[in-house]
């Protein structure tokens, strides 16, 4: 008999039913994967405060700026007024006015008692102040919180990335217990989109949580100490900084995309995928050799047959916009490229693998919203479509793993950016394919987007994976996956590769593949070019 929980009872500790759309999200999730909302903790309009005054004279002038462009200026939308009234209905709700000590706000005993008596496992404080006490006791997995990391300093600073985590509560300013946390590129261009896309991330973390207790019943923590570093609202002068540095940004985000266009090329070598990475400098490394000036070369992936070998990879035209697939053999040196496709929309990542005595070919193709399986016609060079595996949304980087007689496919999806990993598995190569219990597996901008094909080295699973902390393309991170199942999902950093150094494409790589003593890879420069200048002007005159 199974007696496996499905579900877990929360509240929610807010200030009043209006919350911001990003936090609305949050609790539409949890709701909508089962877990039930069982109390209400709203706070009173006033709570017993020893230092209001104090409050009022130091930081209503200091601070006037950014409370107006916060207040009349800065609408994201992930922070537009929702009201949650009908996600609560006949949820019991408890009013309490805490006391407040030197900016930390305790419960009061009755209160207290209350919460304890709905025998809750867990409270999702979307208000209040820094609360300690003895309420942090009153549930089974304690009080959780979110800490975006101070993203508004991290804009302004402008730091790589930002790190956010799901906290539970530790009564102590100087320590902090992790529950789940994501790492994601910052937008250093524009702190709105930046902020954004961290109020999206957060909506999934409770329920990743809640997921693992369901499986484990309990919790995975990162207890760590640490001094209290939380920055200060920014006072006028950080605000001067804020506009100068906002509107400077911007404008240098747009003229590097115009006049500094990434010129990527392929690169080859004959050696072992793991004798690369070690001793890549001492190694003799052949270059693609482009054709023209206003195309790259990308995306190489590799394959043996009993007829030759084969490269397969990206021809992006800066022209055109778009890339095609093509192909190079080793019967010809590599010096030959032949066009394999012409499609009207772009393609690129040629997943190449033969499958039954089958070479297969699963391209990106974001733009139609799919993954399409091809089977490769050696004689002809061509491509056969055989049929769509998944669908329904803009798939970049799908990459295939067959692990325990199920077929695992990696992808990210292009409205996340790269920095959200999901995985989708099948009995069947053909599929159907369905999605994994805990997508997004991964949220971390140095190791979420895939990179090429998974590989054994030692008796171990390793998963090369794009790092775009600093600029896409920026490194590949090695990762061992530890646990694969459709369920489950770990794993760890191993090691880190990073562009030749002695070559002309040493700015950046983003995919590498190996087979019988052979490594393909790609690597980055940038460029001016009057076509690249003309399409990106195109872009964002469109947009």
């Amino acid at each position: 008999m199974n007696n496996k929980r499905k579900s877990l009872r929360f509240g929610l500790m807010i200030n009043g039913l209006t919350v911001e759309q990003w936090q609305y999200d949050t609790i539409k999730i949890l709701m909508d994967n089962g877990m039930k909302l069982s109390l209400i903790i709203q706070k009173k309009d006033k709570s017993v405060n020893d230092s209001f005054l104090d409050t009022i004279k130091n930081k209503l002038l200091r601070h006037l700026t950014y409370k107006l462009w916060n207040r009349f200026l800065f609408h994201p939308r992930s922070k537009f007024s929702a009201n949650i009234e009908r996600l609560t209905d006949e949820t019991p709700t408890i009013f309490c006015t805490p006391i407040i000590k030197n900016s930390v706000a305790y419960f009061k005993e009755i209160d207290i008692q209350e919460i304890r008596n709905q025998n809750l496992d867990f409270i999702l404080q979307l208000g209040f102040d820094f609360v300690a006490g003895e309420v942090i006791n009153t549930t089974k997995y304690g009080i959780w919180r979110f800490n975006q990391g101070d993203s508004f300093w991290t804009f302004l600073k402008g730091d790589f990335y930002n790190i956010i985590s799901l906290q539970r509560l530790s009564g102590s300013e100087d320590k902090e217990i992790f529950l789940k946390s994501i790492k994601l590129k910052t937008t250093l261009h524009s702190y709105k989109a930046h902020l954004e896309q961290v109020h999206y991330a957060c909506t999934t973390l409770p329920i990743h949580v809640c997921k693992e207790i369901l499986r484990n019943n309990k919790t995975k923590e990162i207890i760590t100490n640490t001094e209290t570093t939380s920055e200060h609202i920014p006072n006028n002068f950080n605000m001067i900084q804020y506009y100068v540095k906002s509107v400077w940004r911007r404008v240098a985000f747009h003229l590097n995309d115009l006049f500094r266009q990434e010129d990527w090329n392929v690169g080859y070598c004959e050696c072992q995928i793991h004798d690369f990475i070690s001793k890549k400098e001492n190694i003799d490394i052949q270059w693609f050799k482009k054709p023209r000036r206003n195309c790259y070369f990308a995306d190489p992936f590799i394959i043996k047959t009993q007829k030759d070998t084969y490269i397969f990879f990206e021809w992006y035209s800066y022209s055109r916009g778009k890339a095609d697939l093509a192909v190079a053999k080793k019967s010809e040196d590599f010096k030959i490229y032949h066009k394999i496709t012409e499609f009207k929309e772009h393609r690129s990542y040629p997943f190449i693998f033969d499958y039954e005595n089958v070479i297969y070919c699963m391209p990106e193709s974001n733009q139609t919203n799919k993954v399409t399986l091809y089977s490769f016609d050696e004689e002809k060079l061509t491509l056969k479509e055989e049929c769509v595996l998944l669908e329904g949304f803009p798939i970049v980087d799908a990459t295939l793993y067959r692990h325990e007689d199920k077929w695992f496919m990696f992808l990210v999806n292009q409205k996340k950016s790269h920095t959200h990993l999901e995985i989708y598995y099948s009995d069947n190569l053909k599929g159907p394919y369905l999605p994994h219990d805990n997508n997004p597996v991964t949220i971390d901008c140095s190791k979420a987007r895939p990179a090429g094909k998974i590989f054994c080295h030692q008796g171990k699973i390793i998963r090369p994976a794009q790092n775009c902390t600093e600029h896409y393309g920026q490194s590949i991170t090695l990762e061992e996956i530890d646990l694969l199942t459709e369920t489950e999902y770990s794993a760890r950093d191993v090691g880190h590769i990073y562009p030749v150094k002695d070559s002309d494409y040493n700015k950046g790589i983003h995919t590498i593949n190996s087979t019988d003593g052979m490594t393909v890879f790609d690597g980055k420069r940038f460029v001016f070019t009057l076509s690249g200048f003309k399409q990106q002007l195109k872009q964002k005159i469109h947009k």
